[in-house]
C-alpha cells in the first residue's frame, strides 16, 4: 500500500513539475509572439522591447548581473522596412506575408512597372544577355525569375542577377516564403512572390516599399549568472537567441514562436530552476543573445569581449527552435564532442526524455558556432518534427505543440548536473 501511496505521490510530483514547464513556456512565448513585440527586430524597437523583457525576468529570479548591468550593447549594420509596403500585380493587390516577402537585400521603390517574364530559352548564352543588357532592354521592367526553369548556376543567370541593376527590379517565384535579414542593402527592389499567386500571364506590377538602412543599430545581450556552490570560477554557459526578424512593413510582422521565443522560454526556466530549486555547484552563465538572425552577431560580440575569460567556460549548450520535438532533437557539434554527446545519450536513455537524439558535425547555424571556432566546448540542441513553420508569418504560438519542451528541460538539466 505503501509503495502504491509513493508511487502516485510522484506521479502527481512529475505531473506538477511538467504542468509548470508547459505553462510558463506557453505564457513567454504568447508573450514574446505578440504584436507589442514587432517580430523581435529593429523596428518599432521590438528587440530592445524583449530584451527588457528578458532582464525583468533575470532580475525577478534573483540573477547577478557581470557590472552595473544585464545588458552587453554592440552596434551592426541592418536592412529594415519600417513604414508603407504595398504590392499590386494587373492591379489586383497581394499580401505581404502571405503571398509575397521583400527580400532583406531589398531596397526601396515606389512605381509601377512592366513585367518581364525570365527563361532560359529567351537568353542561351551570356553574350547574347550582354547584348540585351546593353540595349537597355530591361529599363523600367522587374524581371521575374522562375528558378525550377532557370538553371541556377548558370553562367546566364548569374550574368541576368549581376546586371538586374539595370532593370528596376526582380522577383523570384517560390513555393515557400522564407524571410531572412541583412546587413546590406541593394539599389533596386527584390520581391519573393508565392507561384500560386504571381500567375504567368501577368503583365504589371505596382511596387511601394519604404526601406532603410541603418548602420549602426544597437542591440544587446542580456546577460545573468547564479554563483556555483563550490566551484564558482567555473562557468557553464547556457544560451538562447531572442530577436527574430521583426516587422515588414507596418503591419506585418514574423512572430517567431518556435524560433526562438521556445528557446527563450527554456533558457528562462532552467535560469528559475538553478535560482529558487536547486542552486548549481559551478556557476551558470545565462545568455539571452540578440542579432543572431543578421549572422551571429551577438555572440560573435560577446565572444570577444567576454565577461569571464573563455577558458573558464567549461561548457556552452546553446537552445534554439524547442517548441516540438515528436522526432526527438539533433545535437549540432555532436561529432565533435563524442564523449560529452555520449553522456547526453545516457542520460536520455535512462530519463526516457526524446524518442532519439541525432548528432551532426560542426555548423555556423546558431550562438554555439563562435565559442567552438574559439576552443570552447559547446552543443547547439533543436527539436525535430511537428510543424513546418520555419522564418514566415506562420511560426504562432497557437500552432506551437510543446511536444517534447518538458522533456527537454529535464534532459538539460540532468545533462548540466552532471558537468
Amino acid at each position: 500500500m505503501r509503495k502504491g501511496i509513493s508511487f502516485l505521490f510522484f506521479q502527481l510530483i512529475f505531473l506538477t513539475v511538467f504542468s509548470q514547464n508547459i505553462n510558463s513556456a506557453r505564457a513567454v512565448v504568447d508573450t514574446l509572439t505578440s504584436e507589442y513585440f514587432a517580430g523581435r527586430g529593429a523596428v518599432d524597437d521590438g528587440e530592445k522591447k524583449a530584451a527588457n523583457f528578458i532582464e525583468t525576468h533575470f532580475k525577478k529570479q534573483g540573477l547577478k548581473s557581470f557590472g552595473s548591468s544585464f545588458f552587453q550593447a554592440f552596434n551592426a549594420p541592418i536592412n529594415t522596412f519600417p513604414k508603407a509596403l504595398s504590392v499590386s500585380v494587373d492591379g489586383k493587390e497581394i499580401i505581404p506575408g502571405k503571398d509575397f516577402i521583400v527580400d532583406a537585400a531589398s531596397g526601396g521603390a515606389n512605381g509601377s512597372f512592366e513585367l518581364y517574364w525570365y527563361s532560359s530559352e529567351h537568353f542561351s548564352t551570356k553574350i547574347e544577355l550582354d547584348k540585351i543588357v546593353s540595349e537597355g532592354f530591361f529599363i523600367n521592367k522587374i524581371v521575374v525569375l522562375d528558378v525550377k526553369n532557370v538553371v541556377a548556376e548558370s553562367e546566364v543567370l548569374q550574368q541576368l542577377k549581376q546586371n538586374v541593376v539595370e532593370a528596376s527590379g526582380v522577383i523570384f517565384i517560390e513555393d515557400k516564403l522564407t524571410q531572412h535579414l541583412s546587413f546590406v542593402a541593394k539599389s533596386y527592389p527584390i520581391l519573393h512572390v508565392k507561384r500560386s499567386v504571381l500567375a504567368d500571364f501577368a503583365k504589371s506590377i505596382s511596387v511601394k516599399i519604404d526601406q532603410e538602412l541603418q548602420p549602426k543599430y544597437q542591440s544587446q545581450n542580456v546577460i545573468g549568472y547564479v554563483e556555483g556552490t563550490e566551484f564558482p570560477d567555473s562557468f557553464i554557459l547556457l544560451s538562447a537567441h531572442y530577436d527574430h526578424l521583426g516587422k515588414m512593413g507596418e503591419h506585418t510582422y514574423f512572430p517567431g514562436a518556435n524560433d526562438n521565443a521556445s528557446g527563450v522560454a527554456m533558457l528562462l526556466d532552467l535560469a528559475t530552476h538553478y535560482t529558487e530549486k536547486e542552486p548549481p555547484v559551478k556557476s551558470i552563465i545565462f545568455i539571452a543573445f540578440g542579432a543572431e538572425e543578421s549572422g551571429l552577431v551577438g555572440s560573435k560580440y560577446f565572444v570577444n569581449h567576454p565577461v569571464v575569460l573563455l577558458t573558464q567556460i567549461n561548457f556552452v549548450f546553446n537552445m534554439d527552435l524547442m517548441g516540438t520535438g515528436s522526432e526527438g532533437g539533433m545535437i549540432v557539434n555532436g561529432r565533435v564532442y563524442e564523449e560529452h554527446f555520449n553522456k547526453l545519450i545516457q542520460i536520455n536513455e535512462e530519463g526516457k526524455y526524446l524518442p532519439l537524439i541525432k548528432k551532426r558535425g560542426k555548423a555556423a547555424n546558431s550562438d554555439h558556432y563562435w565559442f567552438s571556432e574559439n576552443g570552447v566546448p559547446s552543443f547547439f540542441i533543436y527539436l525535430m518534427g511537428g510543424i513546418s513553420a520555419y522564418h514566415d508569418v506562420d511560426d504562432i504560438s497557437k500552432t506551437l505543440p510543446l511536444t517534447k519542451y518538458a522533456d527537454s528541460f529535464r534532459l538539460i538539466r540532468d545533462f548540466v548536473d552532471e558537468l
